[in-house]
């Protein structure tokens, strides 16, 4: 039996797996929550209430655990990109800085003025961006030099449970990756960033190896949780790599592609593929140490439909899908830069705003929220073709699509498919992240190949894909001026 513990933006989850049906968890709990935000960036959660929360979520499977075999792994998928300060006996000295945390944009920009940031994406798989470790170890030596001094560790929220549990401070290649400090190539932590930031290898926490036995709980624990006794904990997941393994997508034939409140296109392929120059509209993370995972994340995704439902005069829920359908592609004689948040892939533009072009009198809210949603599909197929044209994707590689916003609208489904030129399968897959782990741990003892997918099937429509590639030269015509100015 498998334990995976689901360290999620709005909701922690325990949930059992059996090893032969990972179609669903045999029990689960949950516990709701919601970060601690304001109007100046600031995006925290405490450690010690993320550390109460799991530990009662693990009393609350205590009476169905005991009814089943003997948990052999624990495992973990967190959001990632958090930072916690760590003092020399492990007590928190922070909160959790989430990666929705943007108050090192400053200290991002002043470092990119200084430092080749497409270099260090060559060396790291990641840009000099807010929401990665050097932009934000920086901001916490301007803000807080006396946090940062006493800090003896800088580690990610998984990794401050993983200690809880069992006194061990580890993490894995795939939070490490996320830091934005892990040399890609050698998947140990990068050697230029420390001295850079005056961070020591010793405040970092150790990276599990893929055949190293991860540590078991503490003597405290095990009283607390016998039937954890001879469980071991896993080296944790980003929740991106674990979803891609959980969907499916677990080779260069697949490209996941999940629209919830933004988007993203993440493929898995062999870890030697860091050898290779990496497109700049890509990143480079992994699933482990012989897995990497790259693809781009937007800012924009089903934001942008909650902003056209809030401010738009639209169709009710139930005829709107259809009402989109109706319209022709690229119709609406507009052209969108749905950038609302800024932007990450594909041109990390992270200051710019959206825009709408070609409004007149007769454009309606309907137009609108088409145009936007194609815009969408235009700047995910930039980032499809990245992966497709830097060799990192198959050229047949089919899009495997999960995520609220798609599920909700198949005519979005078929923008996407038709934008890339690719068939798209919207994947009835669910609780993909917690069965990624549970696969990524059976990876050690067991061979694991690309499973059936099931689900509803989108073909591309050559005419409308033709349709698109015009309109995604008009965007980048408009992307220019805008960013050129």
């Amino acid at each position: 039996m498998h334990l995976v513990l689901d360290l999620g933006s709005s909701s922690t989850r325990a949930m059992i797996y059996a090893p032969d049906d990972l179609r669903e968890p045999v029990a689960m709990v949950r516990a709701p929550f919601s970060f601690d935000v304001d109007e100046h960036g600031r995006s925290e959660e405490h450690a010690v209430d993320v550390c109460e929360r799991l530990f009662g979520l693990l009393d609350a499977l205590a009476n169905e655990a005991s009814k089943l075999p003997p948990i052999e792994t624990i495992g973990f998928s967190s959001y990632a990109t958090s930072l916690l300060c760590l003092d020399s006996g492990g007590a928190p000295l922070t909160p959790v800085f989430t990666y929705a945390d943007t108050r090192s944009a400053a200290d991002a920009r002043a470092l990119r003025s200084r430092i080749d940031e497409l270099a260090v994406l060559q060396r790291t798989g990641c840009r000099v961006r807010a929401n990665y470790w050097p932009a934000r170890l920086t901001w916490l030596a301007r803000t807080r030099p006396e946090i940062f001094a006493r800090s003896a560790h800088f580690v990610s929220l998984a990794d401050f449970l993983i200690r809880e549990l069992t006194g061990d401070l580890c993490t894995g290649v795939s939070l490490a990756a996320w830091t934005g400090m892990l040399d890609r190539h050698t998947r140990d932590w990068d050697a230029i960033w420390p001295t850079e930031l005056g961070v020591s290898h010793q405040r970092l926490p150790r990276i599990l190896c893929d055949d190293e036995d991860g540590p078991m709980l503490t003597a405290k624990c095990a009283a607390r949780w016998p039937w954890l006794r001879h469980a071991r904990a896993c080296a944790p997941l980003g929740d991106g790599a674990a979803a891609n393994v959980g969907s499916g997508c677990v080779d260069r034939s697949r490209i996941a592609v999940t629209i919830g409140t933004t988007a993203a296109m993440r493929i898995v392929a062999p870890a030697s593929i860091a050898a290779q120059p990496l497109p700049p509209a890509l990143w480079n993370y992994f699933v482990d140490g012989s897995h990497a995972l790259i693809g781009g994340a937007t800012t924009e995704g089903g934001n942008v439909f909650a902003w056209a439902r809030a401010t738009l005069r639209l169709p009710a829920d139930d005829v709107l899908d259809a009402a989109l359908a109706a319209l022709p592609p690229d119709g609406h004689g507009l052209t969108v830069l749905p950038t609302f948040a800024g932007e990450r892939s594909p041109g990390y533009a992270e200051d710019i705003r959206a825009t709408i072009h070609g409004l007149s009198l007769k454009t309606t809210p309907l137009e609108i929220l088409r145009a936007s949603m194609e815009a969408i599909a235009v700047r995910l197929s930039t980032i499809d073709a990245a992966l497709r044209g830097a060799g990192v994707a198959d050229a047949g590689a089919q899009l495997v699509a999960s995520g609220g916003a798609l599920e909700l609208s198949p005519t979005w489904c078929q923008m996407v498919a038709d934008a890339c030129g690719a068939p798209l399968v919207l994947t009835d897959a669910t609780e993909a992240s917690s069965r990624g782990v549970v696969e990524v741990a059976r990876w050690r003892s067991c061979s694991y190949s690309a499973p059936t997918l099931h689900g509803r099937v989108f073909e591309p429509k050559l005419s409308n894909t033709r349709i698109y590639r015009a309109a995604r030269e008009r965007l980048d015509e408009l992307y220019g001026r805008i960013v050129d100015r």
